[in-house]
């Protein structure tokens, strides 16, 4: 009887894309925390919401990049990365002392830019198995409803602003 190599029947090592998933985590992670920090710091109602909203809506992909990290037999990244946290209190003694919308919405468009750049270098990874670049792809969508117009994606919210969730 012929012994199952599972090395044959799956020879796609799924390591890097873990390594990618967990990437993509972190950053999503990054982003997550700095809308939920935004929402809580924005003097503008609405701006509140719509930071609230997008906080929300990076969670769910961060569970959707959890779950396929531990589909390919890896363990999924719990949080995001230390620069992000360095830059965040930053943020935090500059919105202290300047305390308007405006240092917000720069924070938010360098780390949307930051965001965004990572999420296109894994997509065009060469080395990405197609199953987990589908689900990258899918979600990556979400994040950047107009892709190729960074200036359209990366405007700060107005009083009527509606993030495409």
């Amino acid at each position: 009887m012929a012994r199952l190599d599972i090395a044959e029947v799956h020879p796609h090592d799924h390591g890097h894309d873990i390594d990618v998933l967990n990437r993509l985590i972190k950053v999503t992670l990054d982003s997550a925390e700095g809308y939920r920090e935004a929402s809580r710091e924005s003097d503008d109602p609405g701006r509140k919401l719509a930071y609230g909203r997008l906080a929300e809506q990076r969670d769910s992909l961060v569970d959707i990049l959890q779950q396929r990290a531990r589909d390919l037999g890896g363990l999924p990244a719990q949080e995001g990365s230390l620069l992000a946290k360095a830059h965040r209190a930053f943020m935090d003694i500059k919105h202290a002392f300047l305390r308007d919308d405006g240092t917000l919405d720069g924070s938010i468009r360098e780390g949307e830019a930051y965001l965004i750049d990572t999420w296109e270098v894994a997509l065009n990874d060469p080395d990405l198995g197609e199953a987990t670049r589908a689900i990258l792809q899918d979600a990556f969508d979400r994040i950047d409803p107009h892709p190729g117009d960074r200036e359209r994606h990366l405007l700060p919210p107005h009083d009527s602003f509606s993030p495409g969730l």
